[in-house]
């Protein structure tokens, strides 16, 4: 399949898990891993079957209330429902202590199983990382991840991925390693600066990109679904995706 085919891809939004047929009609086709902020939201959001959308399940680090809720039973059964864990991770607004004990124990559960992660890290990147020395997954993604260049390094050897926007300074994004590399909208956050109308608008992204790889928007658009493709590989994840997205990976 050539670039130019390939639909938007956005690894990291937030869409209100009743959305309408309507709604998503309007999103132009792209395909789009939908975070959740708290488990019930989770087990709304997995009632849904969208060809283009991967709902996920999360625990919004910065909503204590979100953080509380995980059970044990709760993330067992949603990593039989869902393909995507998140958003999940640690963040700096609430007490550490409760983040990380709802962290270690969902990537305790989902060790070994066929998942994308979905982890924030906003003031406790450090913390995250030592989490992931701890207890490594192959599917974890590092979402708008702003470490210093250490801490990318770190993260990288650990083989995370990295889900980008293009709020990130182009230096942060420069020494993220490009096979590494996952676009994302963070949508609605941020708008001004990651100038997203809409989950899936990735266009302001791919022209940074384009400036910054000297490459064709066409062809960064092409990195970003070979990106994924092993990334699902590598995790077995690849025969849980939608119809739609596998066979687009499978025509990369």
């Amino acid at each position: 399949m050539s670039p130019s085919d390939l639909p938007p891809l956005d690894c990291h939004a937030h869409i209100a898990p009743d959305v309408t047929g309507p709604q998503i009609a309007a999103l132009n086709g792209a395909i789009i891993f939908a975070m959740t902020r708290s488990p019930a939201e989770g087990r709304f959001a997995v009632r849904r079957s969208d060809p283009t959308i991967l709902w996920g399940y999360g625990a919004h680090p910065g909503v204590a209330s979100a953080v509380t809720a995980v059970t044990e039973d709760g993330i067992r059964r949603a990593a039989t429902e869902h393909v995507v864990i998140g958003e999940i991770g640690l963040d700096r607004k609430t007490a550490l202590a409760p983040q990380l004990a709802a962290l270690d124990l969902i990537l305790d559960v989902c060790a070994g199983k066929p998942l994308l992660l979905s982890l924030h890290s906003t003031g406790r990147a450090g913390n995250l990382l030592d989490a992931l020395t701890r207890r490594p997954h192959a599917g974890a993604i590092l979402h708008w991840f702003n470490g210093t260049r250490e801490q990318i390094d770190r993260a990288a050897a650990l083989g995370c991925y990295f889900s980008v926007n293009a709020a990130m300074s182009d230096e942060r994004l420069a020494w993220i390693p490009r096979e590494r590399l996952l676009p994302e909208t963070d949508f609605p956050s941020s708008r001004r600066n990651t100038r997203a109308r809409i989950p899936g608008d990735i266009t302001f992204l791919e022209q940074r990109m384009s400036e910054l790889l000297h490459q064709p928007a066409a062809a960064v658009r092409n990195m970003w679904y070979a990106n994924l493709a092993t990334l699902t590989q590598r995790t077995g994840v690849t025969p849980r995706l939608p119809a739609a997205l596998r066979q687009l990976l499978d025509d990369c």
